[in-house]
C-alpha cells in the first residue's frame, strides 16, 4: 500500500508542476503580449502624434517607462503641461538611471515655468552624465534665469568643454549678460585653446571691439594661416582698418608698428597672393576676359611690373586689382602711378578709381582719367583727392568705364607700376 500511496504522490506533485509551469509560461505569453501590443501603441503614437494610442501604451504596461515617455511627449506638444511633467516624472522614476528622462523632465518642468523642478531634474541627469554636454548646458540656462550666474556658466562652460559647438552661444550669452564688458566676458566664458580664443576675438570684432579682439588674438600660440584671415577678414567688415592693418603687418612678421600711409609693394616686386585678406594686391581669381602676371620684361623701376592682358568680354564694374590704404580723415592727397599701354582696343578704356573704404556704400572720391590706348614705354600719372571726416581707409582699385551699350569686349595689354600716396 505505501508503494503505491508514494506512488500517487510523485504523480500529483508532478502533475501539480506540470501545471504551474504550463500556467506560468502562459503568464510570460500574455505578459510579452501586452508588451509587445503597446510597443505598437506607442510606436504608432509617435509615429502619427495619436495621444489615444499612447494612452493604450500606458494603459498596457503601467510599469513600461517608454510608454510613459511617448506619451509625455504627446502631451507636452498639446501644451499639457501639467499633465506632460507627471509622465516623465513616471518614466525617470520607473527608470532612474536614465540621464535623457531626467533631461526631458527638466525641459518640461522648464517650459512649465518650475525652475527649481526643473535645476533638480537638470542636476539628476548632470550626475548621471558628466561627460555630456547637453545636461551642463539646459541646467547652466536655467540657473541663468534663476540669477545663479556664476553657477551658471561655470555649468555652460563645462558643456563647451565636451561640445565646441555650444561655444558661440556661451559668447552671445556672456555679451549679452555683460553688456560687451570685455572683462567680464572673458571671465564668464574663460577661453582655452586657440579655437575659443579665436572665436571670442572674431565675436568681439564683429561688435566694434576691435582693439580688444586684438589683444585676445595676440594670446593665441601659433596662429594658422587660415585664422589670420578669418579674423582679419573680420576686421576689415566691420571697417576696423588700423586694427586690421596692426594684426596684418605682425602676421607678415613685422613688428615695426602700423602707421604706414603709402602702399604695400607699390612697385609689384614681390608674388601676389590670391584670397588673401590684408593690405597687399588683391587680384580677381580668374576673371573672365582678363589674364594678370608679374612681368620682368621693362619695368619702370626695380625687378617687375604688374602686366595686365585683356582677351574679350568682360564686366566693366568688376575690380581687377585692389589695394586697402591707410589714410587720415579730412586730408588731400595725391595718388600717382606709371602706366604703359600697348594697343587697348575697346570701347570702356580702364581706369584707376579712390574708394572711401569706411564708408558702407564706399564712396567714390575721386578717378584719374581713361588709360590712353597706346602710350610711350612709360607715364605718369596722379589722381588727387579729399577725405572725408571718418575715413580711415581709401581702396584704390583698377576698373573700367563702362561702355555706352553692351556687350563691351577689351583687348590688349597694358602695365602698372610703383604705385604711391603722399600727402598734400
Amino acid at each position: 500500500m505505501s508503494r503505491n500511496s508514494d506512488s500517487n504522490s510523485l504523480r500529483v506533485m508532478r502533475t501539480t508542476l506540470a501545471l504551474l509551469g504550463l500556467l506560468f509560461c502562459l503568464f510570460c505569453l500574455w505578459l510579452a503580449g501586452r508588451a509587445g501590443f503597446s510597443r505598437l501603441d506607442s510606436t504608432y503614437a509617435a509615429e502619427a502624434g495619436q495621444l489615444s494610442a499612447a494612452d493604450a501604451a500606458t494603459r498596457l504596461t503601467p510599469s513600461d517607462p517608454e510608454a510613459h515617455l511617448v506619451r509625455a511627449a504627446l502631451l507636452k506638444a498639446d501644451n499639457r503641461l501639467d499633465e506632460a511633467t507627471r509622465e516623465y516624472s513616471r518614466a525617470a522614476a520607473l527608470r532612474p538611471r536614465d540621464y535623457v528622462l531626467w533631461l526631458e523632465l527638466g525641459l518640461a518642468l522648464d517650459e512649465a515655468e518650475d525652475q527649481v523642478g526643473a535645476i533638480n531634474a537638470f542636476r539628476e541627469a548632470v550626475a548621471l552624465a558628466p561627460d555630456y554636454a547637453e545636461p551642463h548646458w539646459q541646467l547652466g540656462n536655467v540657473l541663468l534665469r534663476a540669477g545663479q550666474v556664476d553657477e551658471a556658466f561655470s555649468e555652460m562652460r563645462r558643456a563647451t568643454q565636451s561640445n565646441q559647438a555650444f561655444l558661440p552661444q556661451l559668447i552671445d550669452l556672456a555679451w549679452t549678460i555683460y553688456s560687451g564688458d570685455i572683462a567680464s566676458v572673458k571671465q564668464a566664458v574663460q577661453p582655452e585653446g586657440s579655437a575659443a580664443r579665436l572665436a571670442l576675438a572674431r565675436f568681439a570684432a564683429r561688435h566694434g571691439k576691435a582693439s580688444d579682439a586684438a589683444r585676445i588674438f595676440r594670446t593665441i600660440e601659433n596662429v594658422r594661416e587660415e585664422d589670420l584671415r578669418a579674423f582679419l577678414s573680420e576686421l576689415l567688415a566691420a571697417r576696423e582698418f588700423r586694427v586690421a592693418y596692426e594684426v596684418w603687418v605682425e602676421g607678415q612678421g613685422s613688428k615695426d608698428g602700423a602707421s604706414s600711409s603709402d602702399f604695400d609693394d607699390g612697385g609689384f616686386e614681390e608674388q601676389i597672393k590670391f584670397d588673401d585678406p590684408g593690405f597687399g594686391w588683391q587680384i580677381a581669381r580668374n576673371p573672365q576676359g582678363v589674364r594678370l602676371s608679374l612681368d620682368n620684361v621693362q619695368p619702370h623701376q626695380g625687378s617687375s611690373s604688374l602686366r595686365i592682358d585683356f582677351n574679350g568680354d568682360s564686366n566693366p564694374a568688376s575690380t581687377i586689382v585692389s589695394q586697402i590704404v591707410l589714410v587720415e580723415p579730412n586730408a588731400r592727397y595725391r595718388l600717382r602711378f606709371y602706366v604703359r599701354v600697348e594697343e587697348l582696343v575697346t570701347g570702356g578704356l580702364p581706369l584707376i578709381a579712390i574708394l572711401d573704404a569706411s564708408a558702407k556704400d564706399s564712396t567714390q572720391l575721386a578717378e584719374s582719367d581713361p588709360l590712353a590706348p597706346k602710350t610711350a614705354p612709360w607715364q605718369e600719372r596722379s589722381v588727387d583727392f579729399v577725405t572725408g571726416r571718418e575715413t580711415q581707409a581709401v581702396l584704390v582699385v583698377l576698373r573700367r568705364r563702362s561702355c555706352e551699350s553692351g556687350p563691351c569686349p577689351v583687348f590688349g595689354s597694358l602695365w602698372l607700376d610703383d604705385f604711391s600716396l603722399q600727402k598734400l
